[in-house]
């Protein structure tokens, strides 16, 4: 078991990790900083992002099954070289004067697209790089690293919206992607390989299925994070944006704003990988529930700070909740399917931020963020507290089950 830090290529993986997620965020707030700009519509705005939601709800399990085909590190390779060449295109547009919400949609659409099958290959990839018994420590770092510089993509585009133009940004934003291409190179990935008789499109996709919904753990802990994503997670792309409107943030203090859930999450990561997780849902679910009580007490005031301390927490809280559950998966599941049940596990999530989106684009245009804010709280805290319960009684019941298993087997040693 090499050490992680003598471990060349998970060192590179990383150092891809800290790239990719900055061009990722940098083209995201972009995009949705310039839409609003442009329509002051949250109509507009919510369609844009779901955009981004639906290939990740149409193709996720397709990049499951890709992944578990096709070598991890090309797919990633390729995404990005192919996101790179959208950067530039939308450079060229914007130097033409030719964008408008229409671009930006189809921009939204393709880039959701690319970054399903490269963030589905990244979480399958890592039992190749790293021992089995490092997979929590290793996906707590990558995930930190990840958070890390994806709240530096914000603050980066914030500043450089009041500095640059929109032409110039995409074109700096392509070099990223094209930067992250390159250090991805000395990265070898140990994987499963399958035979080209053995590919059948919906025969592996009903294998995933079956996997997903034969282990209980894995399917409740799946189909409850679809619902907090979408009261959440979901909430915080939209709401983000209506604080920073409420308040009256220019781009800068938007990003600023953007990256506090990120600083959060770094620094509960960088904790998380020196952590032994003995209980996985329960941690799982107190993470939620922390999450809850901060949307719930959620007041806003004329200064940023408050705001972004708020976010923060509900940062700090997001490790404890991915890192577990990513690595449950890498550990309960063969490397050869690990991408189809990873493509399931996208649809979830897509699925609850494809209905925060429509949901809250609606409320947001109609309601205060404190008070949207506030009822998301209640449910997110409310769906933890009875998942927690659910869960102990369910382990009292294997308890009493063991022991009434016990107690006849030593009635059946007496007789």
């Amino acid at each position: 078991m090499t050490p992680l830090h003598k471990n060349k290529s998970f060192i590179f993986w990383v150092l891809a990790q800290i790239v990719s997620p900055i061009a990722e965020s940098f083209a995201a707030l972009l995009i949705t900083w310039t839409v609003w700009q442009q329509s002051s519509s949250t109509g507009i705005l919510a369609l844009t992002l779901l955009l981004a939601a639906i290939p990740q709800i149409i193709f996720g399990v397709v990049a499951g099954v890709a992944t578990d085909w096709f070598n991890r590190k090309h797919i990633v390779m390729l995404c990005n070289v192919i996101r790179a060449v959208i950067m530039i295109l939308l450079g060229m547009l914007a130097f033409s004067q030719l964008l408008n919400e229409l671009v930006f949609m189809l921009a939204s659409f393709s880039l959701g697209f690319l970054r399903l099958f490269a963030m589905t290959a990244y979480r399958a990839a890592m039992p190749g790089i790293v021992h089995s018994d490092q997979l929590m420590k290793a996906n707590a770092i990558t995930n930190s690293c990840r958070m890390a510089f994806w709240l530096i993509g914000p603050v980066f585009a914030g500043f450089c919206l009041t500095l640059l133009n929109t032409g110039q940004i995409m074109i700096m934003n392509a070099i990223l992607f094209i930067v992250s291409v390159f250090l991805l190179i000395p990265v070898h990935i140990k994987q499963a390989k399958v035979e080209q008789h053995q590919k059948h499109m919906f025969k592996d996709i009903a294998v995933g299925l079956r996997l997903v919904t034969q282990d209980r753990l894995i399917y409740s802990v799946l189909m409850t994070f679809a619902a907090f994503t979408c009261f959440g997670r979901g909430i915080a792309h939209l709401g983000n944006l209506m604080v920073s409107n409420e308040i009256g943030l220019d781009s800068s203090g938007f990003g600023i704003l953007s990256s506090a859930d990120g600083f959060g999450y770094l620094i509960a990561g960088l904790l998380l990988a020196r952590l032994s997780i003995k209980n996985s849902f329960r941690t799982m679910m107190l993470a939620w529930l922390l999450g809850g009580i901060v949307f719930l007490f959620m007041p806003f005031s004329s200064a940023l700070w408050l705001p972004f301390i708020l976010l923060f927490i509900v940062g700090m809280s997001q490790p404890f909740v991915d890192v577990p559950l990513v690595t449950m998966i890498q550990k309960r599941v063969a490397d050869q399917h690990l991408g189809k049940v990873f493509g399931f596990h996208t649809v979830t999530i897509w699925i609850g931020e494809f209905l925060a989106y429509a949901t809250f684009g609606y409320l947001f245009g109609a309601y205060t963020p404190t008070m949207i804010y506030a009822l998301s709280g209640v449910i997110v805290a409310t769906l933890a507290i009875t998942m927690l319960i659910l869960g102990r009684i369910k382990r009292f019941n294997e308890l009493e089950t063991n022991e009434e298993k016990q107690v006849d087997e030593r009635q059946q040693l007496s007789t």
